[in-house]
């Protein structure tokens, strides 16, 4: 596709009249024709690429479903009510800490490795939670999936009645 674009660029045809004729994207076209394009979107891929956590925490901060509107604009260019403070990767990785460990379990977790946490809502966005850092814990995918959207009271006591229907006595610490 590469040589056809170029080709009908060096013929004088415009983005449009090559859209037309090859079936493609402007976006694609640009890519080809531009200065300096190809080198842009490559950086911009591979710094996504190097900092998973960074990717991680900006999918946290603007979920895209109806019930997470935290910093979306509405129409007239204000932020919605429920719009919370945005947050620095700096204030997250303060809160995290040099040792970051699962908010559940206390089990260590590798920040470099994207598949050993997930960023969790501590209280649910549908039971009243927000995408804000207070709201914003660090555990372990596993642990996350059996969470789903129970808060952590509710996730204690079912374990708590799987534990007992299984023989176990289950004894508060503390």
């Amino acid at each position: 596709m590469k040589e056809d674009i170029l080709k009908l660029r060096a013929e004088g045809k415009s983005y449009s009249e090559i859209q037309k004729i090859l079936g493609c994207s402007k976006s694609t076209i640009a890519y080809y024709c531009g200065s300096g394009q190809k080198e842009k979107a490559y950086d911009r891929v591979k710094k996504k690429r190097e900092d998973k956590f960074l990717e991680k925490v900006d999918r946290f901060k603007y979920r895209n479903t109806k019930i997470r509107d935290f910093q979306r604009r509405n129409p007239s260019g204000t932020l919605n009510a429920k719009a919370e403070k945005n947050f620095s990767m700096n204030e997250v990785k303060e809160k995290i800490g040099k040792n970051p460990i699962c908010y559940l379990t206390g089990q260590n977790i590798d920040i470099e490795n994207p598949k050993d946490y997930h960023l969790d809502h501590i209280v649910p966005v549908d039971k009243g939670g927000t995408n804000s850092l207070d709201n914003m814990g660090l555990l372990k995918p596993e642990i996350n999936r059996m969470k789903s959207n129970l808060n952590v009271s509710e996730l204690v006591e079912n374990c708590k009645k799987i534990l007992e229907y299984n023989g176990y006595c289950v004894k508060k610490l503390l």
